[in-house]
């Protein structure tokens, strides 16, 4: 059996695998107790329908009443899920046969201290490779950056792994004998080529590792945080053969992830994104177009994909929503 969690962590992103042969891999991280002030706004925005709307939550500014209790009120309750939280209590005592840095942007690192905090062991550590000056937000982004040269630079223990398109290798997409198969992951994007004009451009994005998970002829994409150029090599090396079932929204969900040749080629029954209803970058509507179900994580809560052994997939969401 697979599971894919498609995990609720507000402005970032993490993904979960558990694979049927008992192997974790975790795409991504990000570990916020609270959504980010331009989360909650954009939530705000979506229930300030009238006049008397707006008058409250003005009200509530002048007030310094803080924004998770206006969420509240308004009439929003869905939490955030701390991934290591969610780790332990689902797979306790497993530690990370994989994790995949998609690219190098820090809401998509933040949890990597706390990993080590708590004791979680990572094993193999994929990487891209870059030349990022980062830009700290939080007091705490120093931290986690230095943590993640750490993990890149193997002072962790992890075997570091810069993969490109086509890639083969032990466990991710081959057993130890060489049989096809392993856990079913393919590398779509980059190319080496892809990150050398990343780099020259300092679009950290088009680093991202875009994957494609196979199951029992079920496939699931994972865009990270593609944007223009690197769906364009996408579709001109894969065309027809990009079809899956489930997507993983590039760029959360947002206008710049979102490129309509590779999602009508894709046709995924479901769509996921960390966005949806709000804001006006939010690319929902586009991605109906060629999904029957786009489902959004600030509003379904936690999203689970369950295939079993004979292939029967089921979807299910935290929240109704």
């Amino acid at each position: 059996m697979l599971k894919v969690h498609f995990l609720n962590v507000g402005h970032g992103d993490c993904t979960i695998i558990m694979h049927p042969f008992g192997r974790l891999t975790m795409i991504d991280i990000n570990n916020g107790t609270e959504l980010d002030s331009i989360s909650a706004n954009e939530i705000l925005d979506f229930f300030t329908q009238s006049k008397e709307d707006l008058k409250r939550r003005l009200i509530a500014e002048r007030l310094g009443i803080s924004k998770s209790r206006q969420l509240v009120e308004a009439g929003y309750d869905i939490q955030l899920t701390n991934p290591i939280e969610f780790l332990k209590q689902q797979y306790p005592n497993n530690s990370i046969f994989r994790y995949i840095q998609t690219h190098p942007d820090l809401d998509h690192m933040r949890g990597l201290v706390a990993l080590r905090e708590v004791g979680i062991q990572i094993w193999n550590f994929w990487d891209t490779k870059h030349n990022k000056i980062p830009d700290f937000q939080w007091e705490s982004d120093e931290e986690e950056w230095e943590e993640y040269k750490a993990f890149r630079t193997g002072k962790r223990g992890a075997k570091v792994l810069y993969l490109y398109r086509g890639a083969r290798g032990i466990y991710y997409n081959q057993e130890p004998e060489g049989v096809d198969g392993g856990d079913g992951l393919e590398i779509l994007s980059p190319t080496s080529e892809l990150v050398e004009a990343a780099n020259e451009a300092g679009n950290t994005n088009n680093l991202s590792y875009v994957l494609r998970l196979t199951y029992k002829g079920i496939r699931i994409i994972f865009g990270g945080d593609a944007e223009k150029e690197a769906w364009d090599s996408i579709v001109g090396h894969y065309g027809e053969g990009l079809k899956c079932h489930v997507l993983k929204a590039s760029h959360h969900g947002r206008e710049t992830g979102y490129h309509q040749e590779a999602v009508k080629l894709m046709n995924p029954q479901y769509t996921i994104v960390s966005v949806g209803k709000k804001p006006d970058t939010d690319a929902s509507n586009k991605y109906r177009q060629y999904s029957d179900y786009v489902w959004s994580t600030r509003w379904k809560g936690n999203i689970t994909l369950t295939i079993d052994s004979n292939g029967k997939a089921t979807i299910e969401s935290e929240y109704d929503r």
